[in-house]
């Protein structure tokens, strides 16, 4: 023990995976769930989840989806269940009003593509592809400057008023048509969901700055703070800590991403300050990114984070109680930069293909689970209680 700060894990071997691929059935878990006949194209309802109110969800028959004629019909084989859809679950959100569909991470093969649809270079009916869930103007000065995830204008698939993809089928927006992506042949669908959330993990790094020898640490290790390890040790990270509050969530992370991480603890009573200056002789950790929507852990950023330090608040706080009182003199006396980290832009959705294709195993290995429609408030529950890090849901 230091000073509340749970000692976990001593310095990984890298290289050595950690145990079996998600690609084997017996790493994940799959349901199969019945599909029913005559549903989709060519029917007149489909199946889709619908959060009814929060924390609710029931699954039932909806009315097949109405192609737009500049829009396209997605047949879903898998979506993400994201962390922005567990908070939206547990905690509402007006964007959201029950009845509705959410999901925003879907993949699947574009079944309809109505006459007047201006599709991406590469992209066809019958193409398997990823739909980027920021919905950008494509005019304003952030989308002319290749930041979409910044458009004034932004919406966001899955949110009001475009119903997501917790459904067999799902529709295509026009504006959503020029965030579709070609996939690899051989790119399993429950693993291409994993492109949106990891460009987004890309985005924080990069706002992380690092550079090579920095002491970095990742305050949660969700999805996202297990993507960040490895997207930090691919850029010269010196030493990286993993930090979580949870024993349970922090064990699953690194049994996928413990090769990457130097130490692990869990964070006491302080998020693991005291275990960071301990670690690092009292000078602290040159970068810090908090992936994790917590008060608690956005002010521990600031007290671990060495003078002249770069911050980065990855995970947004939830919508009705977005404001947490932080140290001022912390940033003032240390001359800390902080910076946000919001979305992926289609820079970024380009490099997660790469890494899709050169990495596979490493960004496999978050996907935790993988549940049929029928199951998917299970999948909720098992984000909130810290048994998953990814669950996919395969209509």
């Amino acid at each position: 023990m230091l000073g509340g700060a749970e000692h976990l894990h001593a310095r990984a071997a890298r290289g050595d995976h950690p145990g079996p691929l998600p690609g084997d059935p017996g790493a994940v878990e799959r349901g199969e769930g019945p599909r029913g006949a005559g549903r989709g194209a060519g029917g007149r309802e489909v199946r889709a989840a619908f959060m009814t109110a929060v924390g609710e969800v029931e699954v039932r028959e909806a009315p097949t989806p109405t192609l737009d004629p500049a829009g396209a019909i997605l047949a879903v084989e898998a979506c993400g269940i994201c962390g922005t859809d567990a908070r939206t679950f547990f905690n509402g959100d007006p964007r959201a009003p029950a009845p509705w569909i959410l999901g925003h991470e879907p993949v699947g093969v574009l079944e309809e593509v109505g006459p007047e649809a201006e599709l991406p270079p590469g992209v066809g009916k019958g193409d398997r592809v990823f739909l980027g869930s920021i919905l950008s103007c494509g005019e304003c000065r952030w989308c002319v400057d290749g930041l979409q995830n910044l458009c004034d204008r932004h919406l966001l698939y899955g949110y009001d008023p475009f119903p997501g993809a917790y459904a067999e089928r799902a529709a295509v927006p026009p504006i959503a048509t020029r965030n579709l992506f070609p996939l690899p042949h051989d790119l399993p669908s429950f693993l291409a969901t994993v492109a949106d959330p990891f460009a987004c993990a890309l985005n924080g790094v990069e706002m992380l700055d690092v550079q090579l020898g920095d002491t970095v640490v990742i305050l949660g290790s969700g999805p996202i703070g297990c993507w960040q390890t490895l997207l930090c040790r691919d850029r010269g990270a010196g030493r990286i800590y993993l930090v979580d509050v949870s024993r349970e969530r922090l064990e699953l992370a690194l049994s996928v991403v413990g090769r990457f991480v130097d130490d692990a603890f869990v964070g006491g009573e302080d998020n693991g300050v005291e275990g960071v200056l301990e670690r690092t002789g009292g000078l602290g950790a040159s970068r810090v990114c908090v992936a994790a929507p917590a008060k608690r852990a956005q002010q521990a950023a600031l007290e671990m984070a060495a003078k002249r330090a770069r911050v980065v608040y990855f995970a947004g706080l939830p919508k009705h109680d977005p404001v947490s009182p932080l140290d001022m003199n912390q940033l003032h006396y240390k001359e800390l930069a902080i910076l946000g980290a919001y979305g992926a832009t289609h820079r970024q959705y380009r490099i997660t293909m790469d890494y899709l294709a050169r990495r596979r195993d490493d960004l496999a290995g978050v996907v935790t689970h993988r549940l049929p429609l029928e199951r998917i408030g299970e999948g909720f529950e098992a984000i909130r209680s810290g048994a998953a890090l990814k669950v996919v849901i395969e209509p």
